[in-house]
């Protein structure tokens, strides 16, 4: 799907595994947001709430388009996708691709699952 960020490398064993993926330049859509280069360290980054600034319009429209149709896909495939959050939504030119959809196949719980667990009647 074109709104996929592909996989260079993956391997599992019983314990563990290992994902690679391209380096990109852009970084995620929360370095966008916080006007932080990729390669900087996370509390230098993400730690400065004054560096924060939001998305124009026009960004929030495309990728929010984006996001639904992909979103959609994976539900019409069956897949589930629990970690949508600014940090798994890598950017590419105007462009953006979700990351770790792996997680659900390994197992890992998802982003919100705190928030959901609170419902007893939510399934």
């Amino acid at each position: 799907h074109p709104y996929i960020y592909k996989i260079t490398f993956a391997t599992a064993s019983e314990s563990s595994a290992l994902v690679i993926r391209p380096f990109s330049e852009k970084g995620t859509l929360k370095d966008l947001i916080y006007k932080a280069k990729p390669k900087d360290p996370f509390l230098k980054k993400y730690c400065n709430p004054k560096k924060i600034q939001g998305l124009e319009l026009q960004q929030i429209k495309t990728f929010g388009r984006q996001i639904l149709e992909v979103l959609k896909f994976l539900h019409e495939k069956g897949f589930p996708y629990g970690h949508l959050h600014s940090a798994n939504v890598m950017l590419e030119g105007d462009t953006c691709k979700l990351l770790d959809l792996e997680n659900s196949l390994l197992g890992l719980p998802s982003f919100y699952r705190s928030y959901f667990s609170q419902f007893r009647k939510i399934n």
